[in-house]
């Protein structure tokens, strides 16, 4: 018998995309629906909140389902300007492993600039559910940019979700044209991606290029989790990586691997 997995899409239907007339209950719905449809290709049992419904009727239904993952499904945002990619929340470390691993597949087709993971202790329907929470936040709808590639990759995301799930629980991903007899999705460059984790206290600085001769165009802090597209060598660190964000360079020697 597979995994089972809530998928809980967020019932806030007054929150307003920039584009397209819509809100966000409305496109969790469609990206819950997408995620349902690939979890159970791959052998999961998959039960879907009831649309707008209460997250104390669905935290109930999740511990009557009896859930190995509990999955909110949401849009995020902030002041209207900015595209901040995916973000994750667990509640501690034990969920970490799985929130990365969803992270990992999500966030390299995101299109903002600083995915993450963190731990969040002040959410209900992470604090409550008996199940190991993964909360997703699936981009900033605010903003145009965000906005229209939530609208227009609701399969996209529904499928990266799932990858990142299967990936935790070790399962084999199935694409929809392996189901019916097809060929298989060709490889992309997203198997060349990997997420570091930000270990100096100091946190690391972004340039421009890959080493210290190159202007320093920002920072990021210890603990946030970035999706690396590339690497090379340069002056100052024995290895540099490009953020996916197109933010610049980091020096990953003061970075962890997330595997």
């Amino acid at each position: 018998m597979g995994k089972k997995i809530y998928l809980s899409p967020s019932n806030q239907y007054n929150n307003t995309y920039a584009t397209g007339g819509t809100n966000e209950m409305a496109q969790c719905d469609k990206i819950a629906k997408a995620t349902a449809t690939a979890l159970k290709r791959c052998g999961f049992e998959v039960k879907v909140g009831k649309s707008g419904d209460t997250m104390q009727n669905r935290c109930n239904e999740s511990d009557k389902f009896n859930a190995d993952i509990h999955m909110p499904i949401h849009t995020n945002a902030y002041n209207g300007k900015v595209t901040g990619g995916t973000r994750i929340f667990c509640l501690n470390s034990n969920g970490r492993k799985a929130a990365e691993a969803v992270l990992k597949s999500l966030g390299s087709i995101s299109p903002g600039t600083a995915d993450s993971v963190s731990y969040q202790t002040g959410l209900y329907e992470i604090n409550v559910p008996r199940a190991l929470t993964v909360y997703v936040e699936c981009e900033f709808h605010d903003t145009k940019t965000g906005s229209d590639w939530i609208r227009s990759n609701t399969a996209k995301i529904g499928e990266a979700i799932c990858k990142g799930l299967c990936s935790y629980f070790g399962v084999v991903y199935k694409t929809a044209e392996s189901e019916s007899g097809g060929n298989h999705e060709p490889p992309s460059n997203e198997s060349k991606l990997y997420i570091v984790r930000i270990t100096s206290s100091n946190g690391v600085n972004i340039r421009k290029g890959p080493g210290t001769n190159y202007d320093i165009t920002g920072a990021i802090p210890k603990g946030g989790a970035y999706t690396i597209v590339e690497e090379k060598s340069g002056s100052g660190a024995k290895k540099w990586g490009k953020l996916k964000s197109g933010a610049g360079w980091i020096s990953l020697d003061f970075t962890q691997k997330i595997k």
